[in-house]
Protein backbone atom coordinates (compact mmCIF):
# COMPACT_ATOMS: atom_id res chain seq x y z
CA UNK A 1 0.00 0.00 0.00
CA UNK A 2 1.74 3.41 -1.38
CA UNK A 3 0.80 6.21 1.34
CA UNK A 4 1.61 9.71 -0.41
CA UNK A 5 3.99 12.28 1.21
CA UNK A 6 1.64 14.78 1.98
CA UNK A 7 -0.60 12.12 4.27
CA UNK A 8 2.92 10.90 5.47
CA UNK A 9 3.31 14.78 6.00
CA UNK A 10 0.21 15.30 7.89
CA UNK A 11 0.70 12.56 10.23
CA UNK A 12 3.36 13.34 11.52
CA UNK A 13 2.59 16.94 11.54
CA UNK A 14 -0.76 16.08 13.90
CA UNK A 15 1.21 13.65 15.94
CA UNK A 16 3.70 16.95 16.50
CA UNK A 17 0.87 19.12 17.46
CA UNK A 18 -0.21 16.78 19.90
CA UNK A 19 2.86 15.96 21.88
CA UNK A 20 4.51 19.30 21.95
CA UNK A 21 2.45 21.66 23.53
CA UNK A 22 1.92 18.64 26.35
CA UNK A 23 5.39 18.43 26.83
CA UNK A 24 5.41 22.34 27.01
CA UNK A 25 3.10 22.74 29.92
CA UNK A 26 4.08 19.44 31.72
CA UNK A 27 5.96 20.83 34.63
CA UNK A 28 4.75 24.62 34.89
CA UNK A 29 3.75 26.57 37.95
CA UNK A 30 3.02 30.72 37.87
CA UNK A 31 4.40 33.15 40.31
CA UNK A 32 2.65 36.49 40.97
CA UNK A 33 3.18 39.51 41.06
CA UNK A 34 5.28 40.32 38.25
CA UNK A 35 7.20 42.69 39.79
CA UNK A 36 8.05 43.88 43.98
CA UNK A 37 9.17 47.08 45.77
CA UNK A 38 10.40 46.24 49.43
CA UNK A 39 12.41 48.49 51.77
CA UNK A 40 14.73 46.41 53.74
CA UNK A 41 16.39 47.80 57.31
CA UNK A 42 20.21 47.38 57.67
CA UNK A 43 20.08 45.65 60.60
CA UNK A 44 16.65 43.53 59.85
CA UNK A 45 14.13 42.05 58.07
CA UNK A 46 11.25 42.57 55.74
CA UNK A 47 8.77 40.41 54.44
CA UNK A 48 7.15 40.69 50.88
CA UNK A 49 4.34 37.90 49.80
CA UNK A 50 3.83 35.99 46.58
CA UNK A 51 1.24 33.76 45.07
CA UNK A 52 2.55 30.31 43.87
CA UNK A 53 0.25 28.35 41.44
CA UNK A 54 1.08 24.67 40.09
CA UNK A 55 -0.26 23.27 36.90
CA UNK A 56 0.45 20.08 37.17
CA UNK A 57 4.27 20.31 38.85
CA UNK A 58 4.89 17.84 41.90
CA UNK A 59 8.17 19.21 43.36
CA UNK A 60 10.77 22.13 44.57
CA UNK A 61 11.05 25.55 43.86
CA UNK A 62 14.24 27.09 44.22
CA UNK A 63 13.95 30.23 45.04
CA UNK A 64 16.99 32.61 44.58
CA UNK A 65 17.78 36.06 43.10
CA UNK A 66 20.03 37.78 40.78
CA UNK A 67 21.50 41.11 40.87
CA UNK A 68 20.57 41.76 44.50
CA UNK A 69 23.39 41.27 47.61
CA UNK A 70 20.46 40.07 49.45
CA UNK A 71 19.38 37.05 51.42
CA UNK A 72 15.84 35.79 50.99
CA UNK A 73 14.20 32.88 52.94
CA UNK A 74 12.34 30.04 52.30
CA UNK A 75 15.25 28.88 49.58
CA UNK A 76 12.95 25.72 48.47
CA UNK A 77 9.41 25.76 47.98
CA UNK A 78 7.54 22.20 47.80
CA UNK A 79 4.80 22.75 45.60
CA UNK A 80 2.35 19.86 45.01
CA UNK A 81 0.13 19.78 41.46
CA UNK A 82 -3.04 20.51 43.39
CA UNK A 83 -1.44 24.44 44.66
CA UNK A 84 -3.47 27.49 43.56
CA UNK A 85 -2.79 31.31 44.61
CA UNK A 86 -0.41 29.46 47.33
CA UNK A 87 0.66 32.48 49.55
CA UNK A 88 4.36 32.24 50.31
CA UNK A 89 6.31 34.37 52.49
CA UNK A 90 9.32 35.73 51.29
CA UNK A 91 11.86 37.32 53.88
CA UNK A 92 14.66 39.62 52.60
CA UNK A 93 17.41 40.14 55.56
CA UNK A 94 19.19 43.51 55.80
CA UNK A 95 23.41 43.49 55.47
CA UNK A 96 25.39 46.12 57.03
CA UNK A 97 28.20 45.34 54.64
CA UNK A 98 26.15 46.13 52.07
CA UNK A 99 25.82 49.67 50.72
CA UNK A 100 22.66 51.69 51.66
CA UNK A 101 20.93 51.98 47.88
CA UNK A 102 18.03 51.26 45.70
CA UNK A 103 19.01 47.48 44.29
CA UNK A 104 17.17 46.41 41.56
CA UNK A 105 16.93 42.96 40.08
CA UNK A 106 15.06 39.40 39.88
CA UNK A 107 13.95 37.20 42.11
CA UNK A 108 14.11 33.36 40.54
CA UNK A 109 12.06 30.32 41.44
CA UNK A 110 13.50 27.33 39.37
CA UNK A 111 11.25 24.10 39.41
CA UNK A 112 14.00 21.13 39.74
CA UNK A 113 13.66 17.25 39.69
CA UNK A 114 16.61 15.70 41.69
CA UNK A 115 19.27 16.98 39.49
CA UNK A 116 17.63 18.86 36.39
CA UNK A 117 16.16 22.20 36.40
CA UNK A 118 13.32 21.92 34.11
CA UNK A 119 11.76 25.31 34.33
CA UNK A 120 11.79 28.72 35.97
CA UNK A 121 9.98 31.82 36.33
CA UNK A 122 11.37 35.19 37.29
CA UNK A 123 9.99 38.71 38.91
CA UNK A 124 10.93 41.44 39.12
CA UNK A 125 12.31 43.07 42.35
CA UNK A 126 13.70 46.86 43.60
CA UNK A 127 14.56 46.44 47.53
CA UNK A 128 15.33 49.91 49.00
CA UNK A 129 18.16 49.52 51.44
CA UNK A 130 17.93 51.48 54.33
CA UNK A 131 19.48 52.88 57.94
CA UNK A 132 15.63 53.96 58.50
CA UNK A 133 13.53 51.21 59.60
CA UNK A 134 10.33 51.07 57.83
CA UNK A 135 8.37 48.01 57.05
CA UNK A 136 7.05 48.79 53.81
CA UNK A 137 6.28 46.26 51.23
CA UNK A 138 4.97 47.26 47.83
CA UNK A 139 3.53 45.16 45.09
CA UNK A 140 3.49 46.83 41.86
CA UNK A 141 0.90 44.07 40.09
CA UNK A 142 -0.92 45.66 37.37
CA UNK A 143 -3.56 43.57 37.76
CA UNK A 144 -4.60 42.54 41.17
CA UNK A 145 -5.07 39.04 42.60
CA UNK A 146 -8.16 37.66 42.89
CA UNK A 147 -8.44 35.03 44.52
CA UNK A 148 -11.94 33.76 43.55
CA UNK A 149 -10.99 34.19 39.79
CA UNK A 150 -9.34 30.92 40.37
CA UNK A 151 -5.68 32.26 39.30
CA UNK A 152 -2.81 34.47 38.84
CA UNK A 153 -3.91 37.57 36.43
CA UNK A 154 -1.81 38.37 33.91
CA UNK A 155 -1.50 40.56 30.88
CA UNK A 156 -2.73 39.44 27.61
CA UNK A 157 0.56 39.40 26.44
CA UNK A 158 2.30 37.53 29.33
CA UNK A 159 -0.78 34.52 28.55
CA UNK A 160 0.54 34.76 24.71
CA UNK A 161 4.41 34.50 25.39
CA UNK A 162 3.55 31.55 27.70
CA UNK A 163 1.54 29.88 25.50
CA UNK A 164 4.02 30.55 22.53
CA UNK A 165 4.66 26.49 21.95
CA UNK A 166 0.80 26.15 21.63
CA UNK A 167 0.15 29.45 19.73
CA UNK A 168 2.87 28.74 16.99
CA UNK A 169 1.93 24.76 16.34
CA UNK A 170 -1.10 25.37 15.81
CA UNK A 171 -0.64 28.18 13.08
CA UNK A 172 1.94 26.03 11.36
CA UNK A 173 -0.63 23.20 11.29
CA UNK A 174 -3.60 25.20 10.24
CA UNK A 175 -1.25 26.68 7.26
CA UNK A 176 -0.43 23.32 6.39
CA UNK A 177 -3.37 21.88 6.09
CA UNK A 178 -4.57 24.86 3.96
CA UNK A 179 -1.63 24.32 1.81
CA UNK A 180 -2.32 20.46 0.98
CA UNK A 181 -6.62 21.28 0.54
CA UNK A 182 -5.57 24.34 -1.64
CA UNK A 183 -3.23 22.45 -3.33
CA UNK A 184 -5.22 19.39 -4.14
CA UNK A 185 -7.74 21.93 -5.73
CA UNK A 186 -5.86 23.04 -8.52
CA UNK A 187 -4.77 19.78 -9.53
Amino acid sequence: MKMNKEWMFLIILIVYVCIVPYAASAAGFAVGPPSINITVPVDGENTAIVYVTSHDYNGEVVVGTENIPFRVSPEVIQLSNTDENRRIELTFYGDRSVKEQTYSGKLTFLGSTEKNIIGGVKIKVAVNHTSHASNLYHSTASIPFDADAGGIHGSIVGSLQANSTIIWSLIVMVSLILGIVIGRRKT
